[in-house]
């Protein structure tokens, strides 16, 4: 069932589509990250104009592709998949849509949502699913009843268990915007 919904998700991303799609914390909702007019799309269904959008890619090499990624960026790649999200100096594929100097990247340790960017290969956005200023979504009824008619595909990873969202750090300004799973001395160690 989930290897033909990845195979679905997939080919309507590459159609420029808008999917729904479960990660290790909510359903997010994304569109490749080339994808202009999907990206604006995006913020027309989540009513949200300006903020900058955070992608996931499935892999470092993908991240070094989009991203100035130093050596700190690297330890803290290897050392917390999923539950960390670096901000890093963006590179110019990153369209302007979605983030101007940096951007927010993650290596997803839900696998369904990995074998999404893999199948792509390239980044997808990745805003949890949910109007601005209200609760993320975890379950796919849920999805359905919000954006069933708003979006191109929504994936089916039934009720997903409730997490914390992924800490945010900046590895330019070596600090956190947003705490979340991971504690800034567990980022400290990592980095020694």
């Amino acid at each position: 069932m989930e290897k033909i919904q990845v195979k679905t998700a997939v080919f309507v991303l590459k159609k420029n589509g808008i999917i729904i799609y479960p990660t290790e914390t909510s359903y997010g909702i994304g569109c490749m990250v080339s994808d202009i007019d999907s990206i604006k799309r995006i913020r027309r269904i989540k009513k949200d104009r300006k903020k900058p959008f955070l992608i996931l890619v499935s892999s470092k090499k993908m991240a070094k592709e989009y991203a100035e990624i130093n050596s700190e960026a690297e330890k803290l790649i290897d050392g917390f998949k999923g539950h960390l999200t670096l901000i890093v100096p963006a590179k110019e594929k990153i369209p302007s849509e979605v983030s101007k100097k940096t951007i927010a990247l993650r290596i997803s340790s839900n696998e369904t949502a990995n074998a999404i960017v893999e199948g792509i290969n390239e980044p997808i956005i990745s805003t949890s699913a949910n109007l601005t200023g209200k609760k993320p979504i975890y379950s796919f009824n849920e999805a359905v009843k919000v954006f069933g008619k708003k979006v191109d595909f929504i994936l089916d990873a039934g009720k997903l268990e409730e997490k914390k969202p992924s800490t945010i750090y900046d590895v330019e300004e070596k600090k956190i915007v947003r705490q979340g799973e991971i504690s800034e001395k567990e980022i400290r160690k990592a980095l020694g």
